[in-house]
């Protein structure tokens, strides 16, 4: 996603607002393997956060504000002796409403049986491949989250544990995320002085499946096998050239090769501390 408060105000510099957590500013550039900086956020941690969109963010944060602002705080502890407990957990599925309409096997090999020339008719496979239906998946996304909150004498505390399963609806696409917060936020020499003390750790790791088995997918020859017997390219079906010793160039790739011979991975780990 992209959040726009100003809309697109340069063409090569960016556009993305500031994120400030608890007093911390964050950097407008993306984190290295994390798709935003608000997904190395529980979303169950935050109370409120604040817009700002005029001049008042460029006073407070300079040039880091010309796009806007967002103020996000978390949730801090309470002044009572009683532990409270909170436990949430929620599971969805996400599945592809509709695919885009494309010829199957039979249909293909009909047109080319009345249109084709012979060297296309030599080219045609056997198979009814639905590769969009092959590329997809229903995809699980389940959040287990857990609370603790009270306080022991006059220290207030709060502590989260966070974990996110998310599978993506393009096979192998997936994020798991491990998030602990904790807040601490005393009062001292009898409510003379307060203290705040705010820290969140998240780790991120990532599958990113390759996007191009999309386009891909509905472009390929759905008369041809996923898999082929002899093949050299990890067993996939690829349309050669002449020779038949390599992939032709300006051919469609097998999705499902693009899928499965691709393995672009992260681990991303950061640390959000403030007092």
């Amino acid at each position: 996603s992209r959040i726009r408060i100003r809309g697109g105000t340069s063409i090569n510099a960016s556009n993305k607002p500031l994120i400030v957590i608890d007093g911390v500013p964050l950097d407008n550039e993306n984190i290295d393997g994390a798709a935003d900086p608000l997904s190395l956020i529980n979303p169950n941690d935050i109370e409120s956060f604040v817009v700002l969109k005029d001049a008042s963010a460029a006073a407070i944060y300079g040039s880091r504000g010309a796009n806007g602002v967002i103020l996000i705080t978390t949730k801090k502890g309470v002044g009572s002796n009683r532990l409270k407990v909170n436990l949430q957990q929620n599971t969805s599925l996400s599945t592809i409403a509709r695919t885009v309409d494309v010829m199957t096997g039979d249909e293909l090999r009909a047109v080319v049986e009345e249109f084709g020339t012979d060297a296309q008719r030599a080219t045609l496979g056997d198979a009814n491949t639905d590769w969009q239906k092959e590329i997809y998946r229903n995809a699980i996304i389940s959040e287990t989250n857990i609370g603790l909150s009270g306080g022991i004498k006059k220290l207030p505390y709060r502590l989260t544990l966070n974990y996110k399963h998310e599978e993506g609806a393009l096979q192998k696409h997936q994020m798991n995320r491990t998030a602990v917060g904790l807040n601490l936020n005393p009062s001292l020499f009898n409510d003379t002085l307060k203290v705040e003390v705010n820290t969140k750790l998240s780790m991120i790791d990532n599958f990113f499946a390759n996007q191009d088995a999309i386009g891909a997918a509905i472009s390929f020859d759905p008369t041809q096998s996923i898999y082929q017997d002899g093949s050299d390219f990890g067993g996939y079906f690829e349309w050669l050239n002449k020779a038949g010793t390599k992939p032709n160039n300006l051919a469609i790739k097998n999705p499902i090769g693009l899928l499965d011979q691709k393995e672009d991975v992260s681990d991303v780990l950061r640390f959000i501390g403030n007092a």
